[in-house]
């Protein structure tokens, strides 16, 4: 992580580095832990925990009628945008690795049983969970009913990946919510959550995503893409310590990953 942090932060002291890398480790250990809040979750609770700022940019999605792709990225605490969101009234379906995908690939019986826990809690919220091994036909379904479907564009699964500058090197983001956006029409609303003292949380939601019909498809998916990258990257810069897990995972995983998400791993 701390050499993660010394690529994508360059300048930064290494008693600086130290810093964020322990404010990372304590700011992954609480989004972990808040999974266990999920049952006891309700409208009320989540109103005094979790402020939402652009919420005319939601709505404004919806009254056009095709739906809206919540452009997340694993950034904080993004899995409390599930609840924000849901127990705000909204229809919301999260296209996701559910806890039950990572128990496959678990070979520890203590995992397991966590992961069960964790599938269990998940369910408890005002979600539609839609699996990302799963067809992609309820997608479809959801936008058509003007309904939200949350997707995180940075790194993991996925088919396509489209190239991005980010945090000074290049990166591969993935794709697919953009081309759903250019095959539904649904809009594109950029969702971050910032993490804040005593629990709370701001989730911020920007404004939509712009498709220029008079470009090409390849070219509307590059400029989505990278403006998403560009908001991720201002986010970054202001709280590191946000994005150190992501970070630490998706180097971990390189090998694994169909689409490893920077490009020059392995490369100094």
């Amino acid at each position: 992580m701390a050499d993660e942090f010394r690529r994508v932060l360059p300048g930064e002291s290494q008693e600086r580095i130290r810093t964020i890398v322990k404010r990372a480790f304590r700011n992954y250990s609480t989004c972990e832990l808040e999974v266990l809040l999920y049952p006891s979750l309700n409208t009320d609770l989540m109103n005094r925990i979790v402020s939402i700022e652009g919420k005319e940019h939601l709505d404004n999605a919806l009254r056009k009628g095709k739906g809206v792709l919540l452009f997340q990225a694993h950034f904080g605490a993004f899995q409390m945008t599930m609840p924000a969101i849901g127990y705000n009234g909204y229809k919301l379906n999260q296209i996701s690795a559910a806890a039950s995908v990572w128990k496959d690939k678990s070979d520890s019986g203590i995992q397991k049983k966590t992961f069960d826990i964790k599938a269990r809690y998940e369910h408890a919220l005002p979600v539609n969970h839609i699996s990302v091994e799963s067809s992609m036909r309820p997608v479809f379904r959801a936008l058509e009913r003007n309904e939200i479907v949350g997707v995180t564009v940075d790194g993991g699964g996925g088919n396509k990946a489209t190239k991005a500058h980010f945090l000074g090197r290049e990166a591969n983001f993935l794709q697919g919510g953009a081309d759903l956006a250019l095959r539904t029409g649904a809009e594109i609303i950029p969702a971050f959550i910032v993490s804040e003292p005593n629990l709370k949380h701001r989730l911020i939601l920007h404004a939509a995503l712009t498709v220029d019909p008079s470009l090409s498809q390849e070219t509307n998916i590059q400029k989505i893409i990278q403006k998403f990258a560009g908001l991720l990257e201002n986010y970054v810069h202001l709280y590191p310590e946000h994005y150190g897990y992501t970070l630490c995972l998706r180097r971990t995983l390189a090998k694994l990953d169909t689409f490893p998400f920077f490009t020059d791993y392995g490369v100094r």
